[in-house]
């Protein structure tokens, strides 16, 4: 069982970890389908975001134990890492524009201008 959770994943709680819980919680939480709201490269324990459902109101619960979550369904993957542009690539951008600054630095007076 993998206990990384990748931001926007769906999670729901394991039977393991309901069966344990108060009846009244466990009401308020099985079958509920949250969001992973955290990067599980970044944090060990997740922060959940259960959307309102029904007469259930919405519930976020931080640094979750990922052991007791399941895996609903994963983010989809809109590009992979080897094809993902990088932020220092000064090429053009795929629709032929430019590079804003072909990877110079900004002078001290042009940074300041930013903050003016």
């Amino acid at each position: 069982m993998s206990t990384l959770f990748l931001l926007n994943a769906e999670v729901r709680f394991a039977q393991e970890r309901l069966a344990v819980l108060t009846p009244r919680d466990r009401q308020g939480l099985a079958g509920r389908i949250g969001v992973v709201q955290t990067d599980g490269n970044v944090v060990s324990k997740p922060t959940v975001y259960f959307p309102a459902d029904g007469n259930k109101p919405e519930l976020r619960l931080f640094r979750v134990d990922p052991r007791q979550l399941e895996l609903v369904n994963n983010p989809p993957v809109s590009q992979s890492a080897d094809t993902a542009p990088r932020l220092d690539d000064p090429s053009p951008a795929p629709d032929g524009t430019p590079a804003a600054d072909g990877g110079d630095n900004l002078s001290q007076s042009d940074l300041d201008n930013f903050f003016d």
